[in-house]
């Protein structure tokens, strides 16, 4: 088992490695998949990486989502259209190691540790834990959700569209790291498993909550009054911090 830390990014940047044993959502299975790995340019400082966009001005990754759930308890806050979409409140059609390359070249660097759940110890892989009362450590991220309204643009933090049931009240500011998801037996797990966002500490996902909470599945349901109509094509944007939380 490998943490996605510099000596893994290399893996995803020539994505022939990373995608094996991935399941490919395109009927051209392993070529569509790389050429959907292809990183060009549209326009002057931003970058496209199949559906998924990088404004480096900007520092913020950006790909499309939709409503997946209204109600019920949440593990997920955004999964792919096969992943775990029982409890998740997004998902996208975006591939998790496009996610990943754009976040790579925007600067992120993931976990870059090996000290908590699902890590090796003395060089033997341990268990992947989940849920666990240990925050995952990664890159400070902000992740913002924008629809459109008939009365204009309407954007919201991700935290927004969350509540939590003990506090009666949704998530706190900020609540979020960019941790990268895992390397095991040479497959990216996050591809595998279609898990980008979640709510309750998951080493799989790309991207995880750390605040009270991220140790219960029990507690995270969608924030009804925030959330968009079903069906309405949704922006989602993942914006580098200027701090770390490792």
């Amino acid at each position: 088992m490998t943490f996605l830390t510099k000596a893994a990014h290399g893996l995803l940047l020539s994505l022939s490695v990373a995608l094996a044993g991935a399941p490919p959502p395109s009927p051209g299975g392993a070529s569509a998949a790389l050429t959907n790995g292809t990183v060009r340019q549209v326009e002057p400082g931003i970058l496209a990486v199949g559906q998924v966009r990088l404004d480096q001005r900007r520092r913020s990754v950006t790909f499309p989502a939709t409503l997946n759930k209204s109600q019920g308890l949440m593990e997920y806050f955004l999964v792919t259209t096969y992943g775990k979409t029982h409890e998740s409140i997004l998902k996208t059609a975006a591939e998790p190691f496009q996610v990943h390359l754009a976040m790579l070249l925007l600067g992120a660097e993931g976990a870059g540790k090996t000290d908590f759940p699902g890590a090796p110890t003395n060089g033997v892989p341990g268990p992947i834990i989940h849920p666990s009362k240990e925050a995952i450590p990664g890159d400070k991220i902000f992740i913002a959700i924008k629809w459109k309204t008939a009365a204009g643009d309407r954007q919201l933090s991700a935290e927004e569209l969350v509540l939590n049931t003990e506090s009666r009240s949704a998530m706190p500011h900020g609540a979020w790291v960019y941790n990268g998801s895992l390397m095991v037996d040479n497959k990216f797990l996050a591809q595998m498993d279609g898990s980008l966002i979640s709510l309750v500490t998951d080493p799989v996902a790309l991207m995880n909550n750390t605040a009270a909470g991220h140790d219960n599945d029990l507690i995270w349901i969608p924030n009804a009054t925030n959330l968009p109509p079903p069906n309405v094509p949704v922006e989602v944007t993942i914006s580098l911090a200027g701090d770390q939380t490792k």
